[in-house]
Parts: structure tokens; sequence; C-alpha cells
């Protein structure tokens, strides 16, 4: 499949001189940047689970290029207007398709933001039904057409190719699930893709193709991974961990396998936020994760100490699948063991290989994985791990920092391979002069703050900013001698301002209480600390990112978007963070951040204390049953089972959903939300307000 790359259109990029004189930048400094390969989103990203959307550019004038500099300019003009005018940071589709059918890169395989947010309902009785993100799981392609033009025989092919090569020719997490739909799909209130496109917008349309089936005519199952790629915390929509604890390879000796035993299409937020709110841990228990189809995620990483196995949280790595006894599948099982032989690649050693039950009085992984486990863990072929995701201290791949240094001017180019090599260190320790920090060759946090601050990155529409958490702040300013000592609690107040105006005084920055790249640098140069050292690294939104969330979730009246933090926008977000359910401080931290895009992404509930349809649905996703808004009695077993797994209730699972049943799902409310219900048994609007809040915030 040929895809232009963003490259190509990126040299149509024009900035108007007002643009270049607010930002301080050259026009030639938008070509070079944006048209560099796509960069991954902090956003949860499962295509596998959706599909495609069909949009279009819908304009009332024709669109009719003579050639493709034509296309290539129209997708430039797109890309400002979604970047510079509608703060979304980037351009918000995966690919466009011009009418001469060729197809051009947007986000690509990156999760990209044209979809509209929230979720659709996806499925039929056969399969079941389930809600989907409409950006979480789902590619954009962008036929460019106006409102009244035809789609060309040339554009319906490439798109026809395109979506046969997104479900059948990529590897398993970027793979798009069945589902070809409109824009407007779900009531969605918009007219796109327009009348002459919509009707190819769906299943069964020319433009659908056909899976691949070999010589007998059965469909061709996917091909196994040649490489597993972990999917990294950012790529499933992971909250900040509260604290870590540092591992050396050294003390390492086993690998244990375990089980979730639970929905096998339960998400791995959701099992982060069960440690974190009803275990009190500090970040998921695992090191790593597993699912049905092979995928691997990075929980607490290779360096990490897990909580996991009692007594073996520091001596194991620790893996888990997601499923129940039965579910894990010949892809889960090749999975696990290449971890396992990378993971001895990673330690420089040969771990044992042990089972939860193994170490400890439980069930867990289950008949099936114990009984594979004792067996050696055998499989039909290994794959290689890609090591650019869970690598502790490793900020962004290898590939990544290699485009990074080519993009301030390193010569001769490196080339970008993803292999670490003498010539990628040299570069590495050349941006690190040029960027400010110590050239040590490791791009850690502080290079990666410097970088962004230096490209100008976290001052832009939609950058993150790194800094440390605020109990990492408040860590900071105690150790440099502050009186009283703060109480490193996590709460940026008033005192915690304080301490750390004081401690930019004492370092030499602008005493602003902002803990931003400036002030950790100085930090690091006086104290010869970083943030890795307890973990405490966080992000932070720009402002005019801040303002723009808000008047996404219908704020009114909406803010101005003009990057000032006055008392407005404290206002909105406060209003924000009581619509996501976080504590409203008007700090956009990582919970906010996480909690916003979990709702943004969601079935946005409203609050009535109404059990309708949609809370229905909502709670049926949550259990692991069909989501089809029909609150039966195999609904209420799915409750009593979820609540005996995750609360553990020990509720007899017979679908009465009696006092003993409302009482155990309020306790769980209570533990994993602060709701703060009386434990009756009585499900009144109360118990269905706290529902609808922690399904929001996908903590039931």
């Amino acid at each position: 499949m040929r895809i232009e790359k963003r490259s190509t259109w990126a040299q149509r990029i024009w900035i108007e001189n007002d643009i270049l004189l607010r930002t301080g930048k050259t026009n030639q400094w938008f070509i070079d940047y944006y048209g560099e390969p796509p960069r991954a989103s902090s956003r949860d990203w499962r295509p596998w689970e959706g599909g495609v959307f069909i949009h279009y550019i819908g304009s009332f004038l024709s669109f009719s290029p003579d050639n493709e500099e034509e296309c290539q300019t129209k997708i430039a003009d797109i890309w400002k207007s979604h970047t510079l005018f509608q703060d979304v940071g980037d351009i918000e589709y995966n690919f466009l398709v011009c009418p001469h059918g060729t197809v051009y890169e947007g986000r690509g395989y990156e999760r990209g933001e044209a979809n509209g947010g929230a979720s659709i309902q996806v499925g039929n009785p056969t399969v079941g039904y389930r809600f989907v993100g409409r950006n979480t799981g789902f590619y954009s392609i962008q036929g460019m057409l106006a409102k009244n033009d035809a789609p060309t025989s040339a554009m319906l092919t490439s798109m026809r190719e395109l979506i046969y090569h997104l479900r059948y020719e990529l590897g398993s997490t970027r793979r798009a699930g069945p589902y070809l739909l409109p824009h407007s799909a779900g009531g969605w209130d918009t007219e796109c893709p327009g009348e002459r496109l919509s009707p190819y917008a769906k299943n069964g349309s020319d433009i659908d193709p056909e899976a691949p089936r070999d010589s007998g005519g059965r469909p061709v199952p996917p091909r196994p991974d040649p490489v597993l790629r972990i999917i990294p915390r950012e790529g499933w929509g992971a909250r900040a961990p509260r604290d870590v604890a540092r591992v050396p390879a050294s003390e390492r000796t086993g690998f244990v396998v375990h089980y979730s035993a639970a929905n096998p299409d339960q998400t791995v937020r959701a099992i982060q936020n069960y440690h974190m709110d009803s275990n009190g841990w500090w970040d998921i228990g695992y090191n790593f994760l597993v699912d049905r189809a092979g995928r691997l995620y990075e929980g607490r990483g290779w360096q990490n100490e897990g909580a996991h196995t009692k007594g073996y949280n520091r001596t194991h790595i620790a893996v888990c699948f997601i499923g129940e006894d039965g579910d894990a599948t010949a892809a889960a099982k090749r999975a696990i063991r290449s971890l396992y032989e990378a993971t001895n690649d990673r330690i420089g050693k040969t771990l044992s290989t042990t089972y939860h039950s193994a170490l400890g009085s439980t069930a867990c992984p289950g008949n099936d994985l114990r009984a594979w486990v004792r067996a050696g863990m055998p499989t039909d072929g290994l794959a290689e791990v890609d090591w650019g995701a869970g690598t502790p201290g490793l900020t962004r791949s290898v590939a990544s920092q290699q485009q990074a240094v080519n993009s301030l001017g390193h010569t001769p180019e490196l080339v970008v391979d993803g292999i670490f090599g003498p010539k990628t260190e040299a570069g590495v320790k050349w941006l690190q002069g040029k960027v400010g920090v110590d050239a040590d060759g490791i791009w850690g946090p502080l290079t990666e703050a410097a970088y962004r601050a230096y490209i100008g990155v976290g001052n832009s529409t939609n950058g993150l900013t790194s800094i440390r958490t605020v109990a990492s702040q408040q860590s900071a300013v105690n150790r440099l001698g502050y009186t009283p000592e703060l109480a490193v609690d996590g709460i940026f107040g008033p005192r915690t301002e304080a301490g750390v105006k004081w401690l930019q005084g004492r370092v030499g920055v602008a005493a602003d209480g902002l803990w931003g790249p400036d002030t950790e640098r100085a930090y690091a140069d006086r104290t010869g600390d970083t943030a890795y050292s307890d973990g405490g690294l966080t992000t932070i939104r720009p402002v005019t990112y801040q303002q723009s969330a808000v008047n996404r979730l219908g704020y009114t009246p909406e803010l101005a978007v003009d990057g000032i933090f006055g008392p407005r926008t404290e206002a909105g977000v406060k209003w924000l963070q009581g619509r996501v359910g976080v504590a409203a401080d008007g700090l956009w931290g990582p919970d906010t951040d996480a909690a916003y895009a979990h709702f943004s992404d969601g079935a946005r509930l409203t609050v009535d204390g109404e059990f309708g349809p949609r809370t229905v649905m909502a709670t049926q996703q949550a259990i692991g049953v069909s989501a089809d808004g029909i609150w039966g009695t195999e609904s209420k077993r799915g409750l009593q089972r979820h609540l005996n797994t995750w609360a553990d209730a020990g509720l007899v699972v017979d679908g009465d959903i009696g006092t003993a049943t409302v009482k155990a799902m309020q306790q769980h409310l209570n533990r994993m939300t602060g709701a703060g219900l009386t434990i009756d048994g009585g499900w009144g609007a109360g118990t269905t307000e706290a529902l609808q809040r922690a399904l929001n915030r996908g903590k039931f």
C-alpha cells in the first residue's frame, strides 16, 4: 500500500506573519517539525476494537484539483485549521484520499482526533454489543470532497485498498477493527460525509473489502506479529503512579504468570483503577499485561517493584493475562513466552518461570495457564519484543530520539533505524549540548523537557510539559531545607506553592510557583538529582488546551482561548474537574488529564440518578456482558460476578439483585470513588448517581 508521507504536503505549509511573530518561529520550522513522522498520542488507542470512520471536506465550494500540488496545498490548509485555529495540536485525520486516488498520511497509525469524541455502540445480537470510543477505537479517513462532489472511482478504489491494509496487513496493536461507519453514525450532529459518500461508509459497500481467503475459500487468520510492540502506558491511558521503587537487575530471580480472573475485554486502565483506588496501591500491580490477541502492555515495566505476589514483588517480574481460566489463546501464550525471553535478555540472566499459585494460596492463574507454565511454556515460535516501550528511563523510543536529533540539524543525519549505536549516542549527546542539559547520551526526563522547551512544543496548543508530581515537588522543597517541612501528600495548596517559590529563589529561577523545565534544570544543577530518583514525573497541559477542553465539554459562556489563566479559566477548570470526577482544585495535573481523557472518550453519562438505557449499557460494558440496554437476568448475574471478582463480595450468582448485592455495590463505589454512600442496600437515585460518576471515570 503506497501512502504519501506527511513531508509531501508539509512542504505546502504557509504561516501568516503575525503567527510567526507571536510564536517566534520561522515558516521553515513548521514545515520541518510537522513534516516529521506522526508522533504518538498520549491518549488511549485501541483501533482493533472499532474500525474506520469516513469523512469529507464538506465545503460548499467544489474541490476539483488539477494536480497533486493542489491536493497537497489543501491538506496543508486543513492542517493549519486544525493545528492553529481549532487547538487540536495537529491535523485530526489519520489519512486523506484525494480525487486522484493518492493516499496521504495525516496522523497515520497513531491515534487521531477527527471522529468527535465520546463513544458509540457497535456489535450485533450474535457477537453482543459494546461501547467503543469514537477516537479511541477508530481510524479516520477523509475523502477530499466538497458537499456536492461525487467520489471518483480512483478515490473509492484507494479507500478500499487502504481499509484492507488497515484491517489485514498491520500488526495487532495497529490493526483496524471490522466496522465501517460514516462520521454521522451514532447520532453525531453532522452531515459528514455527505449524501455522495455516505452510501459507501458502511459494511457491505464497494469500499468494504473482503477478508483474505485461502485456496479453499476459508478466511485466512491474522498473521502472528513478527515483532511484539509493547503498548506504552500512554497508549492505554495510564494514570501517573503515586510513587515507584526501583529494583536492580541483580535482584531479579523469577518470572511469574498471573491472570485477571475477569472479563477478557476489561481494559488495562480499569485494572489500574482497581489496584490504585480499591487496593490503595501506588500503581497497577503487574509489570506487564497481555490480552487474548497477544498484545503486550507496559505496567510497572522491567525496573520497578511490583505489587503482584506477596514476598516476591522485588525478585519477580509479573505478567498478567487479561481474562479467565481457559481464555488464554495461542497468541497470548506466544506473547508471554516471548516477553519471558526478552526479559532474560534485558536482565542479563535466565530467570526461573513460575505461576502465582506456586508462590501463594490462590487459584491464579487458573488451571490452563498453570499447566502450560509447568510444561515449560511451549509455543509455536517466538516473536521479537520491541523494547521501545517498557524500557525504564527511556522517555521516547530510539527511532524518535534519532528523528529528534535530525530535526535540530545534526550532520550527517542519523539513520532512523531504532538501533542505539555509537552514532546515535553521539547524536543524542550533541542534542543535549544544544538544548542545555548534561551530555550523558541518556534521553531521560530532563532531556525530554529541555528538548520540548527548545522546540517550543511545550507551549504549543496541544503540548505536554514534563514536570514533577506534586509529591515530588514537596520532597524536593524539603530536601533543600525548607522549614517547617511540607507534608508530602500530593496536594498543591498555598503552603506547597510558597515552598516551590522559595525553592525557585534558592536555585535562581523566576519564583512563579510553577515547576517547569527551567526549575527542573536548575534544581538538578544544584542537587545532581533528577525526577527519576523518585519516579515523580507528570505532565500538565498548556492553558490554551485547558480552555479548549473546558469548552468542548459544554461550559457556558465559552472561555476565550487566549492562553491566560485568569479567574474565569480557573472556574472553568474547576467545573470540568467536577464533571469528570476529580478534586476541583483548578490545577490541571495528571489526575485531571487522565480523567478528562477517559471521560471525553467514554459514555459521558448525565449524572441524574436515572438508571436509563444509556446508564444500563455503560454498566453492562463495565461488567462484561452484552451492552444491549436491557437489564435482564444475565446482566444482573454479570453484576454479581463483577462484584465477587473486584469487591470480594461473596455473592450467590443468581440474578436476584437483593439487599446483599446492592450493599456490595455501594461498598465498592465508596472504595473506588469515595462516593460516601450509606450502606443500606437500597438502590435509589443517590446510588445510581454514584454509579454514573464511577462509570464516567472508568472506576467501576
